[in-house]
């Protein structure tokens, strides 16, 4: 397939980098200082949070869902790279693991209530998320988190040869998925998203798709919630509050439909980059806070609405 070929099979996906690019050079030439090294640094790692959570929300929304409990899933990784080990590098042995597969099974419990038992996903997600809010609340009695180990402060601060480690990160696992997607696995989401139904009389697992799908949500959410608290150096809650529109935002933007069926994560990159820049914009501009909020909001809502009726 030559470069044309590629292009024109993605022709959206080069549309939205088209989108970050032309919103990064413009506000450049208005403002010179926005195109320093420094600053593009900053954009792709505050890209890659935005990234990592909506590598799970890519794969749900595919499958027709949402997942609105990422917000507090990330708080929970946080907390237990943080709080339940801690702050120690050694006790990471074990604490990443178990925060992997507490985070995974969340996301599993998730995808079988709405799979199996047939909760609408915006309800289930919804209430897991106020779950795991009370349950954190009621665990910490409010009170400040501690620092993450030093090992999470590297991962979330430094960099290798000019790179952040987050953003390294966030190319392995964009690695990942893009190859997940041209797996069995793969074919069988958007098969879902298009029409379970079909699906199902298709031989294709339906129930144990969604349920993974919404596991990998839920893991990846711990995973980004880890590395935030490592970048912002220490646990706090309601530390993933902005991701959770932030994530699905960014799938939007990157042109997965919203009813399911169509997408590619390489899209939802382009979207992270794309907000983190609009972002950028508005503060930028000195705007006061309400209209950055509307402003941004309106944009974000017009993307979802393209994506719906597109």
């Amino acid at each position: 397939m030559n470069i044309k070929a590629i292009i024109k099979k993605n022709q959206g996906v080069v549309f939205c980098y088209l989108i970050a690019l032309v919103l990064f050079a413009g506000f450049s030439v208005y403002m010179p200082g926005f195109a320093r090294l420094s600053h593009i640094r900053t954009v792709f790692l505050e890209s890659a949070l935005i990234g990592i959570v909506a590598l799970g929300q890519t794969l749900v929304v595919i499958t027709g869902g949402i997942d609105l409990s990422v917000a507090w899933m990330m708080t929970i990784g946080a907390y237990m790279v943080s709080n339940l080990v801690n702050s120690s590098n050694a006790n990471l042995v074990w604490g990443i693991p178990l925060m992997l597969v507490v985070t995974f099974g969340l996301g599993a419990i998730n995808g079988f209530c709405i799979s199996c038992l047939r909760v609408p996903a915006i309800v289930m997600t919804l209430g897991m998320n106020i779950i795991l809010q009370g349950a954190l609340v009621a665990l910490t009695q409010g009170s400040p988190g501690q620092s993450a180990p030093p090992l999470l402060l590297t991962l979330g601060q430094k960099n290798l040869l000019g790179i952040p480690y987050l953003v390294i990160i966030w190319i392995i696992m964009t690695v990942v998925v893009l190859a997940l997607f041209k797996m069995k696995y793969g074919r069988k989401l958007f098969a879902i998203g298009n029409n379970a139904t079909v699906a199902k009389y298709s031989g294709i697992r339906v129930d144990s798709t969604i349920i993974l799908s919404y596991a990998i949500s839920g893991m990846t959410a711990g995973i980004a919630g880890a590395l935030l608290a490592g970048k912002v150096g220490s646990c706090y809650l309601a530390m993933g509050d902005t991701y959770q529109f932030q994530s699905i935002a960014a799938v939007a933007i990157g042109g997965t439909s919203m009813l399911g069926g169509k997408g590619n994560y390489l899209g939802t990159v382009a979207g992270s980059l794309t907000i983190t820049i609009l972002l950028g914009i508005l503060v930028a501009l000195n705007l006061p806070f309400g209209v950055q909020t509307m402003a941004y909001g309106l944009i974000v809502l017009i993307s979802v609405i393209v994506s719906v009726v597109s």
